[in-house]
């Protein structure tokens, strides 16, 4: 999956709606969104490709027994190296919430060299 453009996009921008180059915190802005279609889209709904995607919801919804957070990383590692392979992962945390019925995904990320980590999050309950 190559970079996508930040949306919304202005039109009446200097930077020809959005095409030109990025800044360092437009790329971020962009990977974070790639990074959240990657997590909720549900494998299969993409129909280009349907081995893209996480399906972050579908793992929120097994029983607290039966969830395997080890196996939501590895698809992670694995779906973030093959679809954005211009990110190194640091590292990728999943906090679950029975309560709430929450759950959240941090992830701990390089990009473009940067010696500085980012941080992307989403939460779906």
């Amino acid at each position: 999956m190559s970079l996508s453009m930040k949306f919304p996009l202005n039109p009446n921008g200097e930077s020809n709606a959005g095409f030109d180059s990025y800044t360092d915190v437009q790329l971020s802005e962009a990977i974070k969104q790639n990074m959240k279609m990657l997590f909720l889209t549900i494998k299969g709904e993409y129909v280009m490709d349907p081995q893209f995607g996480i399906g972050l919801y579908g793992y929120l919804f097994e029983n607290d027994v039966t969830i395997s957070i080890d196996a939501l990383k590895d698809e992670a590692f694995k779906q973030i190296s093959t679809y954005m392979p211009y990110v190194d992962i640091e590292s990728l945390d999943v906090i679950l919430d029975s309560d709430y019925q929450t759950m959240k995904v941090r992830v701990t990320f390089y990009y473009n060299g940067k010696t500085i980590p980012d941080l992307f999050e989403v939460e779906v309950s």
